[in-house]
This record gives structure tokens, sequence and C-alpha cells, in this order.
């Protein structure tokens, strides 16, 4: 409006206009007031979402760390089991020499334990047939 036209409002046409703008000013006043709440929800929710996010991509490292450590156990657990592998073939391997080694121990032992109880039943015999010759000698 020209100030001529402003000149020419009476005071109640004038003070009806600044109380129509006051509550024009107002009621604009609570809607920026609610614009700004609403920014300041869309910021909070954004930054939760920001910390949900930063929160699942702690999460995914956590859990990447602990796969990483099962993966690591498990390849100890099957380089173990193969080393087990390895010190049981040759512990068998070992008694298998020793068993062969023991049975020929005995077979060498017993051989000589038959030689020698052979020899001592030839000698009894022997004996036996002097024996036999002397009585026969002296029955006579």
């Amino acid at each position: 409006m020209l100030r001529q036209e402003l000149k020419k409002m009476s005071r109640s046409e004038l003070l009806e206009m600044l109380i129509d703008q006051t509550n024009e000013n107002n009621r604009l006043r609570e809607q920026l007031g609610e614009a700004r709440q609403k920014l300041l929800d869309k910021n909070i929710v954004c930054e939760e979402a920001g910390s949900i996010a930063k929160a699942a991509l702690e999460l995914n490292g956590i859990f990447e760390a602990a796969q990483a450590a099962c993966d690591q156990y498990t390849e100890n657990v099957k380089e173990r089991s193969a080393h087990l592998e390895e010190i049981c073939v040759e512990k068998e391997r070992e008694t298998e020499e020793k068993c062969a080694r023991m049975i020929e121990e005995a077979k060498v032992q017993s051989q000589a334990y038959w030689d020698e109880v052979n020899e001592k039943v030839e000698t009894l015999m022997s004996q036996s047939a002097i024996l036999r010759e002397i009585l026969s000698a002296n029955k006579k």
C-alpha cells in the first residue's frame, strides 16, 4: 500500500489492519516454529539413522572378526589333526617294527632254547645208553 492510501484510512481501519498483520505475524511465527521443530526432528532421525548405520558397521566388524577367529581356529584344528595323524602313522610304523623285532628275537631265543634242550636230551640219551651198557655188563 502506498502512504497516501494509508493516510486516507481511519484509525479503526488502521488498527484492524495492524491487528490482522499481528495475527498474520503470529500465525507465521507458529508455522516457523513448527517447521523448525520438524526440521529438528528430521535431523534427530538422520542422526539416529547415522548412529544405527554406524552401529551396524561396528557390529559387522565384530562379526567379521569373530568369523576370522572361527576360521583360524578351524584351520588350526585341521592342521593339528593332520599333525596328529602323521604322529599316529609314525607310531604305528614304529610299533610294527618293534613287534617284528620282538618276533624275530623270540624265534632266535626259542631256537636257542630248543637247541639247548635237544643237546641235553641227546646227552641224557647217550648217558642212558652208557648206563644200560654198564648195567647189562654188571648183570652178566
